[in-house]
C-alpha cells in the first residue's frame, strides 16, 4: 500500500536509513498493483459503492476499506489506468472476494486477473505468491545487544551463524548481518499476516535496543571517567532521554 506505509511511523525511521530512492524501491517490492478497467473516475466511485464498500478521496486518490477499519487499500491514477494497490500481506481471501464483487457491481470484467471457472475463483496476479519476504534495515549494530534485547521481549531468539531468528505474530524474522562486524543488520520477515504488526514490534525492539545501547554506554563511561581519576560532578536526563554528564577532571 503506497500510500499507507508512508503513513506508518516506522517508515519515516526507513526513510533516513535506506535514503529516498532505496526506500522508494522497497515500499514498491510491498505493493501488490492490480489495474481496473474503470473509464473514469466518477464510474470507479460509483461502481465501488454499489459493491457496498467505501471511496473515501484521499487527495489525488482514493481510500477503500474491505474489511472493516484494518484492511483498506487506495486507488491510485498509474499511466492512466485506476489502479488498486494493496499490500503483499492483505488477505488474498478478501481481495478476491472485493474484487468479484466489483466485478458483478459494474457488470463487467472490471479486473480482468480474476478468472472464474465455475464455482472456483483464481487470480494470476502476485498476490498468489507461496511465500512471501519483505527485508529491510535496523539500527542494530551490536549483535549480543540485540540477541538480548530480543529475549527480554520474550520471543526466545534462536542463533543462526552470525544472526538469528525468532517468531512474532506468526511470522518468521530472521536478523542478518552483511560480513562486515560494524555493518548494522537487516531483517528478512516471512510470511507476515500483518506487516503493520511487525512494523509495530520493531519500533517497540528499537526504542528499547537503544535503552540498552545508553545505559551501557553510560555504565562504561564512568568506569573511564574512575579509572582516569576523575569524578562525575552532576548528570542531567533531558527531555528526549539523553543525559549530559558534568565531569571533574581533577589537575
Amino acid at each position: 500500500m503506497s500510500v499507507s506505509i508512508a503513513l506508518i511511523p516506522i517508515a519515516l525511521t526507513l526513510r533516513l536509513v535506506m535514503g529516498k530512492d532505496k526506500f522508494d524501491r522497497w515500499a514498491e517490492s510491498m505493493q501488490v498493483k492490480e489495474p481496473s478497467t474503470f473509464e473514469n473516475e466518477h464510474e470507479l466511485v460509483r461502481t465501488v459503492r454499489k459493491a457496498g464498500y467505501d471511496a473515501e478521496k484521499w487527495g489525488g486518490s482514493y481510500k477503500t476499506h474491505i474489511d472493516g477499519e484494518d484492511l483498506y487499500f487506495f486507488w491510485e491514477l498509474d499511466d492512466g489506468k485506476w489502479t488498486a494497490v494493496f499490500g503483499r500481506s492483505d488477505s488474498r481471501q478478501k481481495i478476491r472476494q472485493f474484487m468479484a464483487a466489483i466485478n458483478q457491481a459494474a457488470g463487467r470484467q472490471i479486473f480482468e486477473q480474476l478468472q472464474v471457472q465455475g464455482d472456483t475463483m483464481t487470480m494470476t496476479s502476485a498476490t498468489e505468491t507461496a511465500e512471501s519476504v519483505a527485508t529491510f534495515p535496523t539500527n542494530f549494530r551490536d549483535g549480543e545487544l540485540l540477541f538480548r534485547t530480543l529475549k527480554d521481549f520474550g520471543v526466545n531468539p534462536v542463533r543462526e551463524g552470525s544472526g538469528m531468528k525468532c517468531r512474532v505474530e506468526d511470522s518468521l524474522l530472521i536478523f542478518r548481518q552483511s560480513p562486515s562486524h560494524d555493518s548494522p543488520f537487516y531483517v528478512e520477515v516471512h510470511n507476515a499476516p500483518d506487516l503493520r504488526k511487525v512494523y509495530q514490534y520493531l519500533s517497540d525492539v528499537d526504542e528499547d535496543y537503544k535503552r540498552c545501547l545508553q545505559s551501557m554506554v553510560y555504565e562504561k563511561l564512568k568506569e573511564r571517567v574512575e579509572a582516569k581519576n576523575m569524578t562525575v560532578e552532576s548528570e542531567e536526563v533531558l527531555e528526549d532521554n539523553s543525559i549530559v554528564l558534568t565531569i571533574n577532571i581533577r589537575g
